[in-house]
């Protein structure tokens, strides 16, 4: 299994691409699709996945659902963000994106078959109440869940600080330590360091 990562968008958000074999999976599209076509474009795409559905997330869903034959998801909490733009917050950038309807709506504990590999959702309300994490093996995609040494946004709509805190002590700082998370903006980390020197979340 290979993890391209792409920066897209106007805030710079991380846009994952997990590639096996001749099948591939987008993470958070939130722009530029056209620094994900080259990627994929020899791929079948099996799922455009949102980890919530903020407009530097979303962003290139349209784009990437006329390209390819594939599926969209987000959790169902989000579900009203991709086609609201007062929600999605595409309006603060002088936008009105309204992204196509997704094919399925994510609860936590899902589970997606991926080639020999298995998806986890993990439902991590707090930056938006719809938001999740998507465990593979030992790799953990987080969303604006988790940051390097720091937290998401809960200061704008869906927003929850104890929500958020609750998600990363309970859920997310249960995982192993070697962890390896990609976030959605900024360097990976892992659990093991966030656990240690992440000052947003503790007891």
């Amino acid at each position: 299994m290979k993890i391209i990562t792409r920066s897209v968008g106007i805030l710079s958000a991380n846009c994952h691409i997990i590639i096996e074999d001749e099948g591939a999976i987008v993470i958070d599209p939130g722009g530029n699709p056209e620094l994900i076509y080259p990627i994929i474009s020899e791929k079948k795409l099996l799922y455009i996945i949102n980890t919530h559905g903020h407009y530097d997330h979303i962003g290139a869903n349209n784009d990437l659902k006329a390209r390819f034959d594939t599926k969209l998801l987000i959790h169902k909490d989000d579900y009203e963000m991709l086609v609201n733009p007062d929600l999605n917050l595409s309006i603060m950038v002088d936008s009105q994106f309204i992204s196509v309807l997704p094919d399925k709506l994510l609860e936590d504990g899902d589970e997606l078959g991926f080639f020999d590999h298995k998806l986890e959702i993990i439902h991590t309300p707090g930056h938006t109440e719809g938001s999740i994490c998507i465990k593979i093996g030992n790799f953990l995609f987080s969303g604006d869940t988790l940051f390097y040494h720091s937290i998401g946004r809960t200061d704008l709509p869906g927003g929850d600080f104890n929500k958020l805190k609750n998600s990363i002590k309970k859920k997310l700082y249960k995982l192993d330590d070697e962890t390896l998370v990609y976030t959605g903006h900024g360097p990976n980390t892992t659990i093991g360091e966030e656990k240690k020197l992440n000052e947003f979340i503790k007891e």
